[in-house]
């Protein structure tokens, strides 16, 4: 049997074919111990290494169990493969997320249709590759095999996600070459495109010429013009509807919450809930208790966490970061304490972390911030910062510079509100040496073009009783002056005139220049 030869099933009345719906049955039932009696069967009546179409479909279902090892086990030991065979377990390594085993089968196949360059674009999405994605669509193209309507709404994604405008129109323009345009899923992958890259007005004309559009379409299109702040637009959109299901609420809810129309959210929220088969899931309750946290709004937020509790939904993940986020920015960071205990705190997000923490930041009380801190699976720049500014906005200047040294250990590179945070701690060490060196390095990693990080440093040269140079400083902000700016100026001429200095110990004073230097250096 030639290897391209496509799957061709036998007659109705063949044992294969009835061994073939046994194993579908099985896929249907989830239940992989029946297809293995099924298996058992095959090889006693003789059919494993006859049919190729069944030994297909037994690696078909293997593969679709989730039991990798007996399919390819069943492949290896195929004397014909054909291109389903082939395919089939690519499929499987590509889907199952083991995208370096599928681009061994990628490379050993005799033959590839689209089916094999669309299952290694969606291997490479589903790993986050968009990059490689992208790079297998050219290649597939390059070498003449036309895509699919398949391949198309997942390069679509590729681009979306890295929102490359200029290769996604180039995709489009494949789409309307090859007559697929017309297509809902296609053209609902171009909104969905467009309005990731934040080009609404290409994404309406779609829109507008698509001649069937379905809820999807509708929603994708609201989604790009509440990404780009154009809320009226989206409000309109809605209410040309003629149905909405739960992401076109979802879309416009978050639309208004994401642009701080928090009190529109909560309207279009409470519309919805008198709408009867319309139900509340994450990403509704995410969008309306981060409204009620931008607006202090305690009192609502506490009756969408009753009606989180009387249906019983999960705590964790994203809802649990929502609660958090609300009850520390409304007043309540005693009951975000107790979520935080109830739940993992290792999936506590960036987000609802820095609220908690500027919760306890006005209590003053740090230290269940630091734990919190401490068990986070995951810490980015703005966690380090939180804490930090946390630590020095309540005087504790050795522990923000402490953690500002574990910060550099651990690789991660500070950003403009860290600097300024720990240059403020600097400022009263009144190292004028150490602060010329740092306000170089500074210049050279472009961080002292930062006005923050100018502010910081004006105050170092000042309190080191470098007048002159915090004032050279000061003149090469040039327009972007903030009153923060003339106050350093202004403040730190006075703390000279009185001669108030202050002066810890020489190690400390290293350790953190130190520290400072070996980031901008990095």
């Amino acid at each position: 049997m030639p290897l391209n030869r496509p799957l061709i099933p036998p007659p109705p009345s063949s044992p294969a074919d009835y061994f073939a719906s046994l194993l579908q049955t099985c896929l249907k039932a989830d239940n992989p111990f029946a297809g293995k009696s099924i298996h058992a069967r095959v090889v006693k009546a003789g059919l494993l290494h006859i049919s190729v179409y069944l030994t297909n479909n037994l690696i078909n279902f293997y593969a679709k169990a989730g039991l990798f090892t007996d399919a390819h086990r069943l492949f290896d030991g195929m004397p014909l493969k054909n291109m389903f065979s082939w395919n089939s377990i690519l499929s499987m390594y590509a889907k199952g997320g083991c995208i370096g085993r599928a681009c061994e089968i990628f490379e050993k196949m005799p033959e590839r249709d689209s089916v094999s360059w669309t299952s290694m674009i969606v291997g490479f999405n589903q790993m986050g590759q968009f990059e490689m994605a992208v790079r297998t669509f050219l290649n597939m193209v390059s070498v003449g095999t036309a895509p699919t309507q398949f391949t198309f709404t997942n390069i679509l994604s590729s681009c979306a996600a890295l929102e490359a405008l200029d290769i996604g129109r180039k995709v489009h323009s494949f789409v309307v070459k090859l007559g697929l345009g017309g297509c809902v899923p296609v053209a609902n992958s171009l909104l969905n495109m467009y309005g990731k890259c934040g080009d609404a007005d290409t994404a309406k004309v779609v829109f507008d010429r698509m001649r069937v559009r379905s809820v999807s379409s509708w929603n994708a299109m609201i989604s790009s013009y509440a990404q780009l702040g154009r809320m009226d637009l989206a409000h309109a959109l809605f209410e040309e509807m003629t149905e909405h299901n739960i992401v076109s609420w979802n879309a416009i809810i978050a639309g208004y919450n994401q642009n701080s129309s928090d009190l529109e959210a909560l309207e279009f929220f409470s519309w919805m809930m008198k709408e009867p088969s319309m139900i509340p899931d994450n990403f509704t309750l995410a969008s309306i208790l981060s409204a009620c946290a931008n607006l202090g709004m305690l009192s609502v937020g506490k009756q969408i966490h009753a009606h989180i509790i009387r249906t019983k939904m999960p705590r964790n993940g994203q809802v649990g970061n929502a609660l958090i986020s609300m009850y520390s920015k409304s007043g309540g960071v005693e009951t975000a304490q107790r979520i935080v205990e109830q739940t993992m705190t290792s999936h506590l997000n960036v987000i609802s972390f820095t609220a908690l923490l500027e919760g306890y930041v006005k209590l003053g009380d740090l230290e269940p911030a630091r734990k919190i801190f401490d068990s986070m699976r995951y810490r980015d720049v703005v966690a380090w910062t939180a804490m930090i500014v946390g630590y020095v906005q309540n005087g504790f200047n050795s522990e923000a510079m402490e953690l500002f040294r574990l910060m550099v250990d651990k690789g991660r590179k500070p950003n403009n509100y860290t600097l300024a945070a720990i240059l403020s701690v600097c400022s009263s060490l009144g190292s004028l040496n150490h602060g010329k060196e740092l306000h170089c390095k500074a210049i050279r990693s472009r961080e002292g073009l930062s006005v923050s990080v100018s502010n910081a440093l004006i105050t170092v040269y000042a309190k080191s009783g470098n007048i002159t140079g915090a004032r050279k400083l000061f003149d090469q902000i040039h327009q972007n002056k903030e009153t923060i700016s003339w106050t350093a100026m202004i403040l730190e001429s006075n703390v000279l005139d009185n001669k108030v200095m202050s002066n810890p110990a020489p190690w400390c004073r290293k350790q953190i220049f130190i520290s400072i230097l070996r980031i901008f250096d990095s």
